[in-house]
């Protein structure tokens, strides 16, 4: 051994035994340029998202939809050549924009498209893009699949990629709005025996009434005007669901009946139904409370002929009347300095007063519920369907108590509950749980977004 190398392993050997920051140097530094080399590598070979198929890049992707909007829209031959040449070349995404060129249930978004309408094309076209995961090819050949125009159909395949579509992350993000026929597709595979899916009539009925209330045309004519056409399997499952949701008294028996019919024109908003008309309450004025009847509430609170005036002008269906009659017994506030608080008058009132458009009473209301403050009992799916007619009334308090976590304090039978109200609207599609999570969250404000 040289003398070189010696001095080497004595110096070495001394830091070794002497110095601890030395010995967790020769651990450390390896792998930290292991793992930075790595790094290096990864990052140079990476050309997609990570966790989905490595397809075209953003820029490739809007060459390729202008391509196919010029030849769909503007009847451009070239595009259509180019496009086409770019999906023999095996390109993904170049397939599936191809394919919305031959899809006949995507024509009319094309009316100067050379390509003719071609269920067989369009499903071999859109193929490799649903096999790699891409969601826009998984939707498109799911509805392709599906549709009873489709002589070659396939029912198992169409549900499981039907499946596969409201399932996905992005689906939940963005609802079902504008798959609504896709939605009521799925709805029937959940009452098919053979279309290898678990049989859930109840969430069938769920995602048709969700469809309903987005007023979409064609299922307003399936199952408002001609629902007694419709699969029986598919009816009862509407009307165990608008059952479980309180919305429907009626039997479930499959069949289409008025007490049904008008219980799905709610749902799409028709105010003509074939049940007697009840009148509407009052409606709130834009212009904010009464200063009279303000005036009289705060007298109210000391003076028992005020608060009989006052109670007096709510039983006549006034609505600032009613709230702040309700608000002089609402536990929160009346500590019992005056008078007794009585939480079973407060929700009464409150009820009336958001029947007569008063969002801030819902909201009220609904946090009784869900407490059981006072002589009322829980009931926090009643304080979440109050919930949901706050937001309708576009209520900013319950905004904010729903929307961020240090707002409020709802139990987690209500968040369980709310989340059940938004997934039979269509915006909630994961398990109920009896817990706030970012789904519902996210389901809360695609509502609020489609509410204004």
């Amino acid at each position: 051994m040289s003398v070189a190398r010696e001095d080497w392993l004595r110096a070495h050997g001394a830091l070794w035994y002497g110095d601890a920051r030395y010995r967790m140097a020769w651990f450390v530094l390896p792998q930290a340029v292991t793992c930075a080399v790595a790094g290096l590598c990864l990052a140079l070979a990476a050309h997609g998202e990570w966790g989905r198929p490595a397809t075209a890049s953003k820029e490739r992707l809007a060459e390729l939809t202008a391509l196919r909007d010029r030849a769909g829209k503007s009847g451009d031959r070239k595009a259509f050549e180019e496009l086409s040449a770019a999906a023999a070349r095996n390109q993904i995404d170049a397939s599936t924009k191809l394919g919305t060129l031959y899809d006949p249930l995507t024509a009319p978004y094309f009316p100067k498209k050379p390509s003719p309408d071609d269920f067989s094309r369009a499903t071999a076209l859109y193929g490799p893009g649903a096999a790699a995961g891409e969601l826009l090819a998984v939707t498109r050949l799911a509805d392709v699949l599906l549709d009873p125009a489709n002589s070659n159909g396939d029912l198992k395949r169409g549900c499981r990629l039907a499946q596969t579509w409201i399932d996905d992350p992005e689906t939940l993000n963005r609802t079902i709005t504008g798959e609504e026929r896709l939605t009521v597709k799925l709805a029937k595979c959940y009452v098919h025996p053979e279309s290898g899916l678990p049989q859930n009539p109840v969430r069938a009925g769920e995602l048709v009434t969700a469809v309903l209330w987005r007023k979409h045309r064609p299922t307003i004519d399936a199952f408002i005007n001609n629902l007694g056409a419709q699969d029986p399997a598919l009816v009862t499952g509407i009307q165990r669901h608008l059952a479980e949701q309180g919305r429907y008294i009626g039997l479930v028996d499959g069949r289409a009946n008025p007490a049904l019919i008008t219980a799905l024109q709610v749902e799409a908003g028709i105010k003509d139904t074939v049940a007697t008309p009840r009148p509407e309450p009052r409606r709130v004025t834009p212009s904010g409370p009464d200063p009279e009847v303000r005036a009289l509430a705060g007298a109210a609170r000391t003076d028992r002929q005020a608060l009989a005036r006052l109670k007096s002008l709510a039983e006549s269906g006034n609505a600032d009347a009613l709230i702040f009659y309700a608000d002089l017994f609402n536990p929160v506030s009346n500590k019992g300095e005056v008078f007794a608080p009585d939480a079973q008058v407060a929700v009464a009132y409150y009820e009336r007063a958001a029947a007569a458009g008063q969002g801030r009473a819902a909201s009220q209301a609904a946090a009784i519920y869900d407490e059981g403050w006072g002589n009322v009992a829980k009931d926090p799916k009643k304080a979440a369907a109050l919930a949901i007619q706050a937001v309708d009334l576009k209520d900013y308090q319950m905004e904010f108590w729903l929307l961020f976590e240090e707002g409020s304090s709802w139990s987690g039978a209500f968040w369980g509950a709310l989340q059940a109200e938004l997934k039979a609207r269509g915006f909630y599609t994961l398990p109920v749980e009896n817990k706030r999570n970012p789904a519902v969250i996210t389901a809360v404000r695609a509502y609020l977004k489609a509410r204004s």
